[in-house]
């Protein structure tokens, strides 16, 4: 227990700090006599934070603040509705306007943060570019360091007040604050340790107020000359909802303001992620992201409610109370407790805690976002996003926080669009000589196809196709058809198995592409195209479905094989499916021996197939070969937990069976019989017997065995060699 009330005790009061660093950063120039207000608008927001982040967090000892990063987006426009109502309206609406505009802002970026978690939005931080997001904090942290300078120095930091920082009086305020910042840096990078800034803090104060003894300075004097803040004359803070702030707000000027309201809910969204990110790497324990934006979004509608400046969780504060071993959900009801001690009773507090301490607080974090994301993230990006991050930079200092944001996310997303089109959307292009079916043909035949199978050409796709990518599409597909052989027809068969997706534009250009194959006498053939895609492609392409140009096939294997066939029956092989070569041409063409047939009958058995009768079982023994007739046998690979998988399909001319009996093992897998078929068994006793009988044929059959063992290892070495050349 008293480590708990020591930890509350010790981030309670660097909470305060922080929040009434925060104040000075939302009313830090035009608006600094009214900083009682701006820390009565900070600390409410933070103890609410805390409450009901406390309770609702997924995170026991999570920590909340009132973040500068939020603060500077608040303080950009509370000095935009101060520049524009300032001479028309009195003061005391303008301050009712702000505050209105700021409790507003808060209920909203609430509700936005609510909506997220609910509906489970935490990844969203996945899907925001990294260069803008880098940019986008390396600019908080500029911001945050002129305003530090704004508070130190009393007036903004612009390009005509920049000479005044070398004189001397503003060199005596703003030094020690960078000093501090800097010792504090230093410091805590080295150390590690989480009660670094405390220590730094207490020694800053016991040196100026031991300086402000010896130079025996009045408290007036210091107010006078900006080293301390003027309290509230009758001794408490200023709360945003004393009075009636809503009946003399200008609702029009709050509602004109709206755009940049918007621009916080983006950059809360995006901070809170990030910190609750960091929070789950620091303390290396799981963290749900959704409900720490529905807790972050409650508390910001209670504290908008009541006129609170927006926060959310606090990574440094939360990873400095676990290491302060108070990982209970009580820290952050004893941070709460502190911070309303000291909004009630510490106005005085103003009149002991100098400016330049402030400052050197919000040095020390502009400072750190500064280095961390402009000058640290150069090593882990590109030039070109490294460009991205330094013109939204440029932009939210020059122009406007809009502004920079909006072209940073335009830029990234150009530069996003120029690197994926670079992307190759051809995976692999193959042709008929190296990408066969799985149907095997006669050897005739396949010899035929290795001579002419370049006349197929398929392009296997992947990716999202669109207008950057397209044009490469086309060239490849028109350079692959254009080389392809001359004789016969010609084949462009284009995978899209792994495509995402298409644009309008990667539509056209497949209407591009069909042109091109139809002048040429060609078929265009689309293999797995979502029905969602063919249907658009089949408007763009004028009924698509009944244009000769294409065929559509929902496996790659069965477009090929079509491919295969027609050149088989456009070509001078001369085979045509209702006239097989009867088994003896077979024999005689595989053993160059005419009489092959009458030799090997007493050897042979024949066996009539019905279609999807079983011819071989996977895992039985291995003691038969079979030359196939007439037919096709579909070899298989069965499972018990899954559907056969189609290993290759054989044709007439063809053997099966062969291995298994060589390396005399069990069958590897199962053959069935697709349609009727022929098919003549030659049993391993029957082999052995005309191994011993007639070994002149037995030694013509082992060779042609062989090679047609070694053909099918060569043709799946060619096919593996263009697929990784």
């Amino acid at each position: 227990m008293p480590a708990i009330l020591s930890a509350g005790l010790i981030c309670g009061l660097l909470t305060a700090m922080f929040a009434i660093s925060a104040a000075a950063l939302l009313f830090s120039t035009v608006l600094s006599t009214h900083i009682t207000l701006a820390i009565g608008i900070c600390l409410f927001g933070t103890i609410v934070l805390n409450v009901v982040i406390a309770l609702s967090s997924s995170c026991p000892g999570m920590l909340s603040v009132t973040q500068e990063v939020t603060v500077v987006t608040l303080a950009v426009i509370a000095a935009s509705i101060h520049g524009g109502m300032f001479g028309t309206h009195s003061e005391a609406e303008t301050l009712a306007t702000i505050i209105v505009m700021i409790g507003l802002a808060t209920a909203l970026t609430g509700a936005a943060l609510f909506a997220m978690g609910s509906f489970r939005l935490g990844r969203l931080i996945r899907f925001i570019p990294y260069p803008v997001v880098a940019g986008f904090l390396a600019g908080m942290g500029w911001l945050i360091v002129a305003g530090a300078l704004a508070v130190i120095l009393g007036d903004p930091v612009t390009a005509k007040t920049l000479p005044a920082l070398v004189d001397a009086d503003a060199m005596a305020k703003w030094v020690p604050a960078v000093a501090f910042a800097a010792v504090v840096d230093v410091a805590a990078r080295r150390s590690g340790s989480p009660f670094v800034l405390p220590i730094a803090i207490a020694l800053f104060l016991a040196l100026f107020h031991t300086g402000v003894w010896l130079f025996d300075l009045s408290a007036a004097d210091l107010q006078r000359d900006g080293w301390l803040f003027a309290p509230p004359h009758d001794g408490a803070i200023d709360l945003p909802f004393h009075g009636n702030p809503v009946a003399l707000a200008d609702w029009t000027t709050i509602w004109s303001e709206l755009p940049k309201i918007s621009a916080l809910l983006a950059i809360s969204a995006a901070a809170l992620l990030f910190a609750a990110s960091g929070i789950e790497l620091s303390l290396r324990r799981d963290i749900d992201l959704d409900r720490e934006l529905r807790a972050a979004g409650l508390a910001n509608m209670v504290a908008g409610s009541g006129g609170g400046a927006a926060g959310f969780q606090g990574l440094g504060l939360t990873i400095l109370a676990h290491h302060l071993g108070a990982a209970y959900r009580i820290t952050g009801l004893l941070v709460a407790g502190v911070c309303t001690v000291i909004l009630v009773f510490g106005g005085s507090l103003l009149s002991v805690v100098p400016v330049p301490l402030f400052g050197g607080l919000l040095l020390w974090i502009g400072g750190g976002l500064l280095y961390q994301w402009l000058i640290g993230v150069f090593a882990s990006v590109s030039h070109r996003e490294y460009v991205v991050v330094v013109l939204i930079v440029l932009l939210m200092v020059t122009v406007g926080l809009l502004e920079g944001i909006a072209a940073g996310v335009f830029v990234a997303a150009a530069l996003f669009t120029a690197e994926y089109a670079r992307v190759d959307v051809v995976k692999y292009a193959v042709n008929g000589k190296t990408y066969t079916s799985r149907t095997e043909h006669a050897p005739d035949d396949r010899a035929y196809l290795r001579r002419y199978g370049d006349q197929i050409c398929i392009l296997r796709l992947q990716g999202f196709i669109f207008f950057g990518s397209v044009h490469q599409l086309y060239q490849q597909a028109r350079d692959c058809f254009e080389i392809c052989g001359t004789a016969g027809g010609r084949f462009l068969v284009l995978d899209c198995r792994d495509v995402t997706g298409f644009d309008s534009s990667a539509i056209q250009g497949l209407s591009k592409i069909c042109d091109i194959v139809q002048k040429q006498d060609g078929r265009l053939i689309i293999v797995a195209l979502k029905p969602v895609m063919s249907k658009r492609l089949n408007k763009l392409l004028l009924k698509a479905e009944a244009d000769p140009a294409i065929l559509y096939f929902d496996e790659a294997d069965a477009a090929v094989a079509w491919c295969e066939d027609r050149l088989l029956l456009d070509g001078t092989s001369g085979r045509r499916p209702e006239a097989t070569p009867h088994i003896a041409k077979q024999l005689a063409a595989c053993l160059k021996d005419a009489g092959a047939f009458a030799t090997m009958k007493p050897y042979l058995k024949r066996i009539a197939l019905r279609p999807q009768e079983m011819l071989i079982r996977q895992q039985d023994a291995g003691t038969d070969i079979y030359f196939i007739e007439k037919g096709l046998i579909k070899v298989h690979l069965d499972s018990p937990a899954t559907p056969p998988v189609h290993l290759r399909t054989l044709g007439p001319g063809t053997i099966v069976g062969e291995m298994s009996v060589f390396l005399e093992r069990e069958r590897t897998a199962s053959a069935t019989a697709e349609t009727a078929a022929t098919v003549w068994r030659l049993s391993q006793q029957d082999l052995k017997r005309m191994t011993l009988l007639n070994p002149a044929l037995a030694d013509a059959l082992n060779r042609y065995f062989l090679r047609t063992i070694a053909e099918r290892l060569d043709q799946s070495n060619r096919l593996v060699r263009s697929l990784t050349d």
